[in-house]
């Protein structure tokens, strides 16, 4: 390494940033379009499933709908399992922001919309297979 790439380097590496100025830069921007009326009714239902304790934020199974997953092949069982953690890992990072006050952020937003496509892609093929 060149003694100019080491000493840039360390420069960068010994400037502090100000506290309130890392704060800031770590909130989530807020949105100031806010989710759709379908987008607002599914969130809703996301938070009201894990506070009525009908989705657990580590049981991806409580996700499920086993009246039609239990009527899959294993390999569709398989695949389907492994969205249900994709899915309940949304569903805990969607649920932390919103606790922390950070509701109307494009955060909450996105993941919002892309755990919905994701659960009405995996429905297209293979029916109601999730209870939210």
């Amino acid at each position: 390494m060149s003694e100019n790439t080491q000493t840039n380097n360390t420069t960068l590496a010994s400037q502090d940033t100000d506290p309130k100025v890392q704060t800031e830069l770590n909130k989530p921007l807020a949105n100031a379009q806010g989710l759709t009326a379908e987008e607002e009714t599914f969130l809703n239902m996301l938070i009201n499933f894990v506070n009525e304790g009908k989705i657990n934020l580590y049981t991806p199974s409580t996700l499920l709908n086993r009246a039609v997953y239990d009527k899959l092949a294993s390999e569709q069982q398989g695949k389907t399992d492994l969205e249900a953690i994709n899915m309940l890992s949304a569903i805990r990072e969607i649920k932390g922001l919103c606790d922390a006050g950070y509701r109307e952020t494009y955060q909450v937003a996105n993941l919002v919309q892309s755990l919905k496509y994701t659960k009405e892609r995996i429905e297209y093929a293979g029916g109601d297979l999730f209870i939210i």
